[in-house]
C-alpha cells in the first residue's frame, strides 16, 4: 500500500517546480498560489494516507473531511487563477512536506494517529499564517478573494487539530 503513496510523492515533487518562471501575476501572487495548491495537495495527500491506514474514527472523519474541503479549496483557487489569468497552482506538495508526508506513510497505529494529529496541527498553521497575509496584503483580486475564503476553513480545521493537541493526543 506504501508504494502508491511514495510513488504519488515523487511526482509530486516533480510537479512542484518553481513557478519563478512565469510572466505574469507578482511574485507575492505567484508565492501565494504556489504555497497554497502545495499545501491543499499535502492536506489531501496525508488524508488519503489517513484514510488507508488509521481505524480511529475520529481521524477517518477529519481525513475525509480534508479530502472533501482541500478538493473545494484546490478548485477554488485554480478558477481564481484562471480568472485572473494566471498559472494554475501546482498539484503536489512542495519540498518541505514531502518528508512529512513519507514519514506518515512509514508508522502504523498508535503512532500513526498522533503522527497524523501533529501534521494536521503545523499543515494548518502555515497554511493559515500563509492565507492570511494574502487576504490582507495580496495584490490580486481575484486571488484575495479566493485566500479569504479560504482562512474561515483552514481555522475549523486548526481548531479541531488544536483540540487534539491540548486532549493530548499528540
Amino acid at each position: 500500500m506504501r508504494t502508491p503513496f511514495l510513488l504519488a510523492a515523487v511526482t509530486a515533487l516533480v510537479a512542484a517546480a518553481p513557478l519563478a518562471a512565469q510572466d505574469k501575476g507578482s511574485r507575492q501572487t505567484r508565492d501565494y498560489i504556489q504555497a497554497a495548491g502545495q499545501s491543499d495537495a499535502f492536506e489531501i495527500l496525508e488524508a488519503e494516507t489517513a484514510l488507508t491506514q488509521s481505524n480511529d474514527p475520529q481521524v477517518r472523519a477529519f481525513a475525509q473531511q480534508m479530502v472533501q474541503d482541500h478538493g473545494q479549496t484546490s478548485q477554488s483557487l485554480k478558477q481564481a487563477t484562471i480568472k485572473s489569468g494566471l498559472e494554475p497552482p501546482p498539484t503536489g506538495v512542495g519540498a518541505d512536506q514531502a518528508p512529512l508526508l513519507a514519514a506518515l506513510q512509514s508508522v502504523r497505529e498508535p503512532e500513526f494517529d498522533k503522527l497524523y494529529w501533529r501534521h494536521q496541527l503545523i499543515g494548518h498553521s502555515s497554511a493559515l499564517t500563509t492565507a492570511q497575509k494574502y487576504a490582507a496584503e495580496g495584490d490580486d483580486p481575484a486571488i484575495r478573494q479566493k485566500a479569504q475564503a479560504s482562512v474561515s476553513i483552514i481555522t475549523s480545521h486548526l481548531t479541531i487539530a488544536q483540540r487534539k493537541a491540548d486532549a493530548g493526543n499528540l
